[in-house]
């Protein structure tokens, strides 16, 4: 990193020389250059920004969709990503009701990188996935009110950064020069959710000034907002699959367990910018640029589990597949109470400039630095359960539910089918037909904190030369980019079961002794507004007061911080990129250009992680020592480097008309959370007992008591004990390279005065697919990163162990991803003249697109046969506007529809297709797993009224039809079909504001 560091000092050093010569040159040749830049225009009313966008749009070199800053005031969008959604190609990701994330012409959130300014942000979110940790930007994070425009970038040149398969995403802050006037502008908004029955306020102050004779232009914004929300939500459990259950030859798939929810949030907002630009001459400008956001996050999480635990067909006696309703014993019932806050800051710092020089050069150059931090220092949660209850359940494509009933029932409803009897409260403790159930035991204590770290530094020097004698060549662009990226994160977190633990935890607290035995009757409680809860909670108060009387149990645990929760997830990575790039423009014909280039990109990638290993059941249940093995693996890294080609043809083929072709290369970087070093085992470490002289030599289990030895017997077990194969292991890999893409796009655009018609085809072929190999068998010694085995002192790992049940992540498997995109928009102005109706018809205006894609990948025999559609791909997107629109008056009608999105795949091997041949039923294949975000349709309103000259009022009306985001299992047919996954309500929203320019 030093190294790397010392590198660029240099570089910096010789741009001030090329800036103090271009300055020199500009002295000795004062004529004017015209600006290839295209100005960004403030604009006021929906058709002028559409106009100035298109505008934009036809004018680059390459392929785009752009919104300006009114278009995005104009919609009911609260940040970037949710006024993106208006796009082709676009499709939102959601989070707690608000847009966080976009996919792009069917590629997910990973693949699409974002800028700003063109320079990369720092992101130190967890991405769609924190324990996966993609590249994801959160894109909740930047309000629209700090932004200028936002480019779409579909196909890339070799000038820009290729490292987005799916393509880039461009922020631009608002520059006082390319407005080129003073200003100031004032927004005073309320939101107002109609599940929380609460007020959210929102304050912005935006300006632009010019000074010294317009050449010193300074842009500022401030941007606060506290927005506040609730969300309901039932869901199935995240990671364990629903179990097929059997009862007198009847077969059944069902819910492992079910959980509901209710998340209040109290989400505030505060952006920051400020742009200085200095521009002495038609000749030189330079700038320095900052931005802050900062995000902070107040989660108040309730939980009621109904866990059924059925793994097996023990605990189930009545099963009925007509109605899809099942019953059994062994279940836990259990409510958590979760507190959290996070912040997550990111300052981004850009200092640059552009020089004209001699005949038709010109020399661009910036450094940008930004950091970023993800801090959730005390998230806490106390949680209740009662045991080996009996239940009912029923699933469906939209619902599950779970109803407690007593031991007599069961077994009266397993005899007759029906159940006559009153339940009567048993020693298990619950209270039958009451929503208080004051004997639910305080069995967990949850204390976690959690730190993430992004820095990027990045340099970049552009050359160009331009010919203007109407020859062939039209100019010769060459550059460097350099880029060095630090990223780390350190989780702390502590599990614990109280009262087990509260001799030693508490260190002679008498209340935090009492406390941990406590049971939810002891503390005030209230039933929540979310109606699909059954039973009373603690409150929040209440709720504080228990984890503050014992906490130091929490604390006072795992002093040496080797638990497997508080290391498995932590590392250090560098990524240090250079990258150069040659590009020309020709001029084919009179109306046609070709642009031909290739970037070449050289990445060196270092991490480190832990080898995590879960060994509880040798702990002492009342002590506060962890036996979990944490074990820092050496720094392992990887080189790759990538030659990326180019060519992009622009033909002007009507004053009108506009075609474009591209093809082009580009590539994706592997997940920070699939290529940093770390080897984990995801349950406790199964054990095989090698003593000779034992008759349990040569058997296997987690559990010492049942192969010969007792728990915490270490010396016996580090000398007959070797970890076993069958561990299921999951392994990072450093060694992954990049997947590659080899893109088509070919587009056909008309700009008419009243009619924006556009059609686009587009197809990409991507290789080296990153998949993940799972059940697959991998010797320790062939990991990618050195295993300290000889530092496991508890037990022996031999060195040529082979993991039989191991999960990695792999090169090698191909994808191809091909659609199309039409966007149509018309202004009916001047149709209905001499129409008895007026000329009110006349202002009516319809903005549309349409996206329709498919996908096919394979993702490795370990892990599923033959090729699937790719996840996070919808085949179908589409956006509605109606609107009305004078020089007062803006109304919009405005529909949103997405199909259904593969989200996840079930494993399904020849191995299992053979094994469910043998049953008769599809048990090991788990096709039926595939999860899916459901079809959505969502309606949106928009009123702005013009008060006066320079003051607008807006009325907005979000999610109208209150839709719902909805995920299901496809299921099959011992599920009686679609079994839901996950469902997400937020309800309408509505916000009120007025804006003043002035």
């Amino acid at each position: 990193m030093k190294q790397y560091s010392k590198k660029i000092l240099p570089l910096a050093v010789a741009l001030a020389s090329l800036q103090a010569f271009a300055q020199e040159a500009e002295q000795k040749n004062e004529q004017a250059s015209s600006d290839t830049t295209l100005e960004e225009v403030y604009v006021e009313g929906v058709r002028s920004a559409d106009i100035n966008a298109r505008a934009a749009e036809r004018s680059k070199d390459n392929f785009s969709s752009i919104v300006t800053q009114d278009d995005a005031g104009n919609f009911s969008d609260q940040n970037a990503a949710e006024l993106l959604q208006r796009m082709p190609g676009i499709t939102l990701q959601k989070s707690e009701g608000e847009g966080k994330f976009v996919s792009l012409r069917g590629l997910g959130p990973g693949m699409v990188s974002v800028r700003m300014d063109g320079g990369t942000m720092a992101n130190a979110g967890g991405g769609t996935n924190e324990t996966l940790e993609d590249r994801a930007f959160s894109l909740d994070s930047l309000p629209s009110d700090v932004l200028q425009s936002i480019e779409v970038n579909k196909s890339l040149t070799p000038d820009m950064d290729l490292d987005a398969i799916g393509g880039s995403i461009n922020v631009k802050t608002l520059s006082a020069l390319d407005r080129g006037k003073d200003t100031v502008k004032l927004r005073a908004q309320n939101y107002y959710q109609d599940q929380a029955e609460e007020n959210s306020p929102k304050l912005t102050l935006q300006g632009t000034n010019l000074f010294l004779n317009d050449t010193l232009g300074v842009a500022y914004t401030a941007s606060w907002e506290k927005r506040v929300t609730q969300g309901y939500e039932t869901r199935h459990h995240a990671d364990t699959l629903p179990s097929y259950v059997t009862v007198d030859d009847q077969v059944m798939l069902i819910p492992w367990e079910f959980e509901t929810r209710q998340e209040n949030a109290e989400r505030e907002r505060f952006a920051a910018l400020l742009n200085l630009e200095y521009q002495p001459s038609d000749n030189s400008r330079y700038h320095l640029k900052f931005n802050h956001t900062s995000y902070s996050d107040e989660d108040i999480a309730l939980r009621e589990y109904y866990r059924f635990n059925y793994s097996d067909s023990d605990d189930v006696s009545f099963l009925d597949p007509g109605s899809n309703v099942f019953g059994g014993g062994g279940v836990d019932l259990q409510q958590q109470y979760f507190i959290q806050e996070s912040e997550v800051t990111t300052n981004t710092l850009a200092l640059g400039g552009e020089n004209r020089f001699g005949q038709g050069w010109e020399v661009d150059y910036e450094l940008v630095t930004s950091r970023s931090e993800n801090e959730k220092p005390d998230g806490r949660r106390v949680q209740f359960r009662l045991r080996e209850l009996n239940a009912l359940g029923q699933s469906g494509d939209d619902f599950v539910n779970g109803q407690i009933i007593s031991g007599p029932q069961l077994a009266e409803l397993a005899e007759t089918g029906s159940i006559g009897s009153g339940a009567i409260s048993g020693a298990n403790g619950y209270q039958y037909g009451s929503a208080a159930q004051p004997n639910l035991i305080y069995d967990n204590l949850f204390l976690e904190e959690n730190l993430r770290k992004d820095a990027v530094d990045q340099l970049s020097l552009n050359l160009r030369k331009d010919w203007d004698q109407g020859g062939p060549l039209n100019y010769v662009k060459g550059g460097i980019k350099l880029q060095q990226r630090e990223r780390s994160n350190d989780k702390n977190r502590a599990s614990v079961v109280p009262f087990d633990r509260s001799v030693a935890g508490c260190d002679g607290d008498q209340l935090c002794q009492d406390l941990a035995g406590a049971r939810l009757g002891d503390f005030e409680n209230y039933v929540p507004e979310n109606g699909n809860f059954d039973h009373a909670f603690i409150t929040q108060r209440e709720a504080e007061r228990l984890i503050a009387a014992t906490r130091a149990i929490g604390d006072n645990y795992d002093a040496l911080e080797r638990e497997v929760e508080s290391t498995r997830l932590d590392y250090e990575l560098s990524e240090d990129t250079s990258a150069a790039y040659l590009m020309a423009e020709f001029q084919v014909l009179d109306d046609a250009t070709l642009i031909a280039g290739a970037r070449y990109e050289n990445t060196e990638f270092e991490s480190t992680g832990y080898m995590a290993l879960r060994n509880d059941r040798n702990e002492d249940g009342e002590g506060l020592d962890s036996f979990d093995i944490a074990l820092p693996l050496d720094n392992t890294g990887n080189k790759y480097n990538n030659f990326l080609p180019a060519l992009h043809y622009r033909h002007e083929l009507s004053e009108k008309l506009l075609g474009r072709a591209a093809l082009w290369t580009s590539f994706s970087r592997p997940d920070f959370g699939k290529s940093r070093a770390f080897f984990e085992v995801t349950d406790r470490v199964i054990f095989c007992n090698t003593d000779p002289n034992s008759e349990f030599n040569g058997e296997c289990n987690e559990d010492p008591n049942d192969i010969g030895s007792i728990r915490g017997d270490v010396d016996y077990q580090a000398q007959y004990f070797e970890m076993a194969a069958e561990n299921s292991v999951r392994i990072g890999n450093p060694k992954l390279d990049p997947m590659k893409a080899t893109n088509l796009d070919l587009s056909l655009s008309w700009y008419g005065e009243e009619t924006f018609l556009e059609g686009a085809l587009f197809y990409k072929d991507i290789s080296d697919f990153i998949v993940d190999a799972s059940g697959v068998d991998i010797a320790i010694n062939d990991l990618p990163f050195r295993l300290p085995v000889e530092q496991v002192t508890m037990f022996q790992i031999p060195a040529d162990l082979v993991i039989t049940n191991a999960t990695s992540y792999l090169n090698g498997e191909s994808a191809s991803v091909y659609g199309a995109e039409l966007s149509y928009s018309q202004y009916f102005d001047g149709r209905w003249e001499d129409h008895s109706v007026g000329r009110w018809l006349d202002n009516i205006f319809i903005q549309s697109n349409l996206t329709v894609q498919k996908s096919d990948g394979k993702v490795g025999d370990t892990v599923r046969t033959g090729s699937i559609q790719l996840p996070e791909q919808a085949d179908m997107a589409a956006n509605l506007t109606l609107g009305w629109e004078n020089d007062d008056l803006s109304v919009r009608f405005i529909a949103n529809y997405t199909s259904e999105i593969l989200k996840r795949i079930g494993s399904c091997t020849a191995a299992d297709l053979e094994a469910d041949t043998a049953i008769g039923f599809a048990q090991n294949c788990q096709s039926w797993a595939d999860v899916y975000q459901d079809e959505s349709v969502t309606f949106d309103v928009k009123a702005t009224y013009r008060l006066m000259d320079g003051v607008r009022l807006y009325l907005d009306a979000i999610n109208v039809t209150d839709s719902v985001g909805q995920y299901y299992f496809v299921g099959n047919q011992y599920s009686g079909g679609r079994m839901l996954f996950d469902v997400e309500q937020y309800g309408p929203g509505y916000q009120l504001g007025l804006t003043v320019d002035f």
